[in-house]
């Protein structure tokens, strides 16, 4: 967001981005008046963002549920614009839930660094912005020992691998600088990729061995590496299980179960009825 500053009694802001909710109708519109600007026909901008004119015509009547995401995103991305998609949930409970599944993984990760007893020194949500390259970084340990310093990304979820990877890339590469506010002298940097563990986020990984081959120290040798952090890798892949301290898997921020209309809790049942279920079962 700009800075807001007074002109002629009256309040301006410069240089920011504004987003604001918009309807269908609101972003047919807009779809028609850029289209129109640029004097494109709808075969026209059909043919540029690969769908057919019906599509852009539907699209321009405010008619957007019956138009993929991907769809969207071509047409905008033919007129030169872009949309910013925000999803609530619950007043504001999903970024609660985000939130603690992310700390819940660095509570982890952090955990394991602590049991290796070598003395790692670790530090959190380090921001940076060096000659407009910005960002956060997760996780930094540093080794006073080996002058090595890990820097760890952690995702709840794997969504856009290449994306993941060269945000990583950017923070190996800048890390050595931003530390030195700490007065860590570094020797060696080391990225490291902690992912909440999960079928889905395992499956992939796997289906992109290329992007992710580089992270060769996995599973158990990641956690002997950091007894041993001079023994020479490529990169740490970690997951973390994001269950209770017990190592249960427990019902995660936000979650609730939902009951199928008419269906009845065991509980209150008679204690016949339950041993009866569970017979079957």
């Amino acid at each position: 967001m700009g800075n807001s500053r007074k002109a002629g009694g009256k309040s301006c802001v410069s240089g920011g981005m504004h987003h604001r909710l918009v309807t269908d109708a609101q972003i047919g519109r807009a779809v028609r008046a850029l289209r129109h600007r640029l004097d494109w026909t709808q075969e026209e901008l059909g043919r540029r963002a690969g769908c057919s004119a019906s599509s852009i015509s539907r699209i321009e009547r405010g008619r957007i549920r019956s138009c993929s995401l991907t769809t969207l995103r071509r047409i905008l991305e033919a007129l030169d614009a872009w949309a910013f998609i925000k999803i609530n949930w619950r007043g504001g409970e999903l970024e609660r839930l985000l939130d603690a599944d992310h700390a819940l993984l660095q509570e982890r990760w952090a955990s394991r660094k602590r049991a290796a007893r070598v003395g790692w020194i670790d530090r959190q949500e380090i921001s940076y912005n060096i000659f407009g390259e910005r960002g956060a970084i997760d996780d930094l340990a540093y080794h006073p020992a080996s002058r090595t310093l890990v820097v760890s990304e952690l995702k709840t979820g794997i969504y856009d691998a290449q994306s993941t990877l060269a945000k990583i890339d950017e923070k190996e590469r800048l890390a050595a600088g931003i530390v030195e506010r700490f007065g860590w002298r570094v020797d060696r940097v080391v990225a490291c990729l902690v992912v909440g563990e999960g079928r889905t986020n395992r499956r992939r990984i796997e289906e992109h061995p290329a992007l992710f081959g580089r992270f060769d120290c996995r599973g158990w040798s990641a956690t002997a590496w950091l007894r041993d952090p001079t023994l020479p890798i490529g990169g740490l892949l970690v997951f973390e299980e994001l269950s209770d301290r017990h190592g249960v898997r427990s019902r995660r921020a936000g979650r609730q179960r939902v009951r199928h209309p008419g269906s009845q809790s065991s509980v209150g049942k008679p204690a016949s009825a339950r041993r009866k279920r569970s017979s079957v079962a």
